[in-house]
């Protein structure tokens, strides 16, 4: 039996909230999230690292992984191949609902492995965030002219909240998150 894995000391969320499927924008208002991590180099057991297989990533709109872990709680997106250290939630969360967060590495035995849940600053096991509209640059809980403004100010910058589809560059793809959701509001604003 291989010895589990151990994700180490880093989970990092950035919350956005917009809809791409396969490229394509689509104004549905759904919320998204980048959950990453650092990966293990090590196993449990302080050993060479081998047969990692992938991770989980499990998410829910209630604690469940602070103080136990992995609990299998909530439901868990499958980030296999073990070389990814990061997943998109691609318009499946909520705007206005806040989101908790846990990540497991598995192996590639039979029955796979699970480690326990990757740790944070001070040993968190699970992080949350609520989710807004990615169009809502300025964290006011609509998408308005004043978002607009915001992303004109950094446009060609990587500035990192206007820069809403991740790839290091504001540019009109990111615009057209904006257009997607202009108009669109929720409550309670909780940023």
């Amino acid at each position: 039996m291989k010895k589990q894995k151990k994700i180490l000391t880093l989970i990092f969320i950035g919350c956005f909230s917009f809809v791409i499927f396969a490229g394509k924008v689509q104004a549905t208002g759904a919320g998204s999230a980048t959950v990453s991590w650092v990966p293990p180099t090590t196993d449990q057991g302080g050993g060479t690292l081998t047969g990692l297989a992938g991770y989980k990533v499990y998410y829910d709109t209630s604690s469940h992984w602070a103080s136990t872990c992995p609990a299998g709680l909530g439901t868990a997106q499958d980030v296999p191949g073990g070389t990814s250290t990061k997943y998109f939630f691609n318009g499946t969360l909520t705007p206005g609902q806040t989101y908790y967060f846990a990540v497991v590495a598995y192996d590639d035995a039979s029955t796979p492995n699970i480690s326990g849940c990757a740790t944070g600053t001070g040993g968190v096991t699970e992080v949350s965030k609520p989710i807004t509209y990615s169009g809502d640059l300025n964290k006011d809980c609509t998408v308005s002219n004043l978002d607009y403004t915001y992303f004109h100010n950094y446009y060609n910058t990587s500035n990192s909240t206007a820069d809403m589809n991740g790839d290091g560059t504001v540019n009109s793809t990111d615009y057209t998150y904006i257009h997607a959701d202009y108009n669109k509001s929720f409550t309670p604003c909780n940023q």
